[in-house]
């Protein structure tokens, strides 16, 4: 590890210079974003639209609406593309605690996260929303009662559902890390399983900007799956202990 030590404030430095790199890089890819926000729209709402009851449509209430909407559109994209460099930038800033043959496994860092996230926006797009969306505007539709959701309302729905997978999918890579460094082992992980259940069902219903239980289901099982997965990995991965530690430890 590095021989000079990082004071708190140093540490908040760094963070705030990562923060400011990430920062940058969503303002820059905001720009051809920005310009091509109505196809990116068009394309986002897609699985809300092809699930709206019949004689029901996206509407704004606000004069101002459409411009916002698509200003977070473009935005959204943006912080899509930046996913990244953003991996990177918090790569950077966790590097200095770790060991030299540690720091070698950046490239796989950054490309398995963001590989997993475009996994988990794609899982949300073509598999988890369809069916949400169908249960959430149809449900409750009747001939007196019509779903008439807002665009700025449904933009922002769809993208906390799309982040939100995102970030479950990159559950993997994280325990992978964590395993690398040390901080946990399969075993520590297989003891907390029946905790992880009960964390696993928070998550989902925090990450889910809804409480409707297929949406919530859709997210809750990818977690318990990743969990599952996480065990695996850090029992390939993970920090290898001494011999005679080593030899005591089985995989359940």
């Amino acid at each position: 590890m590095n021989e000079e030590k990082m004071s708190f404030i140093d540490h908040l430095g760094e963070l705030r210079l990562r923060l400011l790199w990430s920062l940058l890089a969503v303002g820059i890819l905001f720009i051809p974003a920005y310009y091509f926000s109505n196809e990116l729209f068009e394309f986002l709402m897609k699985p809300l639209i092809e699930n709206l009851p019949e004689g029901s449509s996206l509407i704004f209430t606000r004069p101002v609406e459409g411009f916002t909407t698509y200003l977070k559109v473009s935005f959204f994209a943006a912080l899509f593309l930046a996913v990244p460099f953003i991996l990177y930038q918090a790569w950077r800033f966790i590097a200095p605690a770790l060991y030299k043959e540690e720091k070698q496994i950046v490239i796989p860092f950054i490309f398995f996260g963001s590989l997993f996230f475009g996994l988990g926006a794609a899982f949300c797009y073509y598999v988890a929303s369809p069916p949400a969306f169908k249960f959430l505007l149809n449900e409750y539709s009747s001939e007196y009662v019509k779903a008439f959701p807002t665009i700025s309302e449904a933009l922002s729905f769809f993208m906390a559902l799309i982040f939100g997978f995102g970030l479950v999918f990159e559950f993997p890579l994280i325990i992978f890390i964590l395993a690398r460094i040390g901080i946990v082992t399969s075993k520590w992980l297989r003891e907390k399983r029946k905790y992880a259940v009960v964390v696993s069902a928070m998550i989902a219903a925090i990450l889910t900007p809804t409480t409707d239980a297929i949406s919530m289901m859709l997210m809750f099982v990818p977690i318990i799956i990743f969990y599952e997965l996480g065990i695996l990995i850090a029992w390939f991965f993970g920090k290898k202990k001494k011999e005679d530690d080593s030899e005591e430890e089985t995989f359940n």
